[in-house]
């Protein structure tokens, strides 16, 4: 039997809130972004994510899908991320069918991990003024103090439990028993959580034991760049971590800083 090949143990998952109810979605034309000092495949990633976000508002259509025929869209997005002075600037633009000026949205990163732990809310702040508020988006983050984020909280699948200590330390309990250490700090409202153990092969179960072998020799630590959110109750955010091909037995492939989103939901203090 022809072994087939296993693209990618981990996945990206998109949360997404619901759009109130209508009959028609607003119908949305997502315009290429312009890209200028950041590679093609951080570019794809934070135009993938603007698309789900902007699904969560209404129906996302490709500029090049349109025909003669086609419906005219109620929005039309454009954006630009560029480097300036060691700083990524990422602009959105949005008109509006029934108006006739367009509205920008502009914020700075320093990495681009942090471009997309914001995008939503850059995403969300355009339909805020468009809409006036008839659409429902996702709540500010709240301001992160060190008490705000002690105590435990459940994790993402495959991690059971995370324990956030004072003096930024922390663990990380695998479901398949496995223990990791972690460091944690608060930079600009963002709770930046950082693998501090080497990697073991129980990290990455249910991989075949072979491939979690070679990814744990291999593999970047893990790191979470996380907001917080609903009364200091959830952490949501994004997760940086080496992703895989490998066939039955033996990795092939290794895909450093794969992103994926994540939350934790907080258990006990």
């Amino acid at each position: 039997m022809k072994k087939g090949l296993f693209l990618t143990a981990l996945i990206m998952v998109f949360f997404s809130f619901p759009l109130s109810a209508q009959n028609t979605k607003p119908l949305i034309r997502l315009m290429p972004l312009f890209v200028q000092g950041i590679g093609a495949e951080e570019s794809r990633l934070i135009e993938s994510l603007v698309r789900s976000y902007l699904s969560d508002f209404g129906e996302v259509e490709n500029h090049i899908d349109v025909s003669s025929e086609a419906r005219l869209p109620d929005y039309i997005f454009t954006g630009s991320i560029y480097l300036e002075r060691d700083s990524l600037i990422f602009m959105l633009e949005i008109k509006k069918k029934a108006a006739d000026e367009n509205l920008s949205f502009t914020m700075t990163s320093k990495s681009i991990g942090e471009l997309a732990l914001k995008a939503r809310s850059l995403v969300e702040s355009a339909f805020s003024v468009e809409n006036d508020q008839t659409i429902p988006w996702e709540s500010p983050p709240l301001d992160l103090t060190e008490a705000a984020v002690w105590g435990t909280w459940r994790g993402e699948p495959g991690i059971e439990m995370i324990r956030l200590h004072r003096m930024g330390r922390g663990i990380a309990i695998f479901s398949s028993g496995a223990q990791m250490a972690l460091t944690w700090t608060i930079e600009d409202n963002i709770l930046r959580v950082r693998q501090a153990s080497p990697n073991v092969e129980r990290y990455y179960h249910p991989l075949p034991y072979e491939a979690a072998k070679q990814l744990a020799a291999e593999a970047e630590p893990m790191a979470w760049d996380l907001r917080l959110y609903d009364n200091g109750n959830t952490l949501r955010g994004l997760k940086t971590f080496t992703g895989i091909g490998y066939t039955e037995k033996k990795l092939i492939e290794l895909v450093p800083k794969k992103m994926q989103n994540v939350e934790w939901t907080r258990s006990g203090h």
